[in-house]
């Protein structure tokens, strides 16, 4: 019986030591890679919310989104999105998906919007934007 009692103190022992040693492995590791920080905040959301009022309604034309949109927002102001010299295009992704993406910018807001035509669903066009502080794209648009 004394056996047992000392084997089991043993036991607890090494266990309590193991998750002493793992606490130190975790407090003396290096993050990988610092947070990041949310730049979507402030006006953006509501900015987001007012254009997909527009563009989420059954109204709204076949062609020619970003105008319709830029012409029916008064603030902030958008204008069309730069074009890109590797790309040729408004967007800095090669990527298909975004191949026929018209983009507004609002350089007073740091908004960046995609509007993509959808050949599926309720919907005529999906909706991308981000935050444009450091940027003059989205972090989605790069390739991977």
């Amino acid at each position: 019986m004394i056996y047992l009692y000392a084997g089991l103190g043993i036991a607890m022992i090494s266990g309590i030591s193991a998750m002493l040693q793992i606490g130190n492995n975790l407090n003396n590791m290096a993050p990988l890679s610092a947070l990041k920080t949310n730049a979507y905040e402030g006006e953006l959301p509501a900015y987001d919310r007012q254009i997909m009022k527009k563009l989420y309604t059954q109204s709204v034309p076949d062609d020619d989104i970003c105008t319709y949109i830029k012409d029916s927002i008064e603030k902030p102001i958008y204008e069309d999105g730069e074009i890109f010299s590797e790309t040729k295009k408004q967007t800095f992704s090669k990527n298909s998906f975004f191949s026929n993406s018209c983009v507004l910018v609002s350089t007073e807001a740091k908004h960046r919007v995609l509007i993509i035509p959808k050949n599926e669903g309720n919907y005529k066009y999906g909706f991308f934007s981000c935050s444009i502080i450091n940027k003059p794209y989205c972090d989605f648009e790069k390739d991977p």
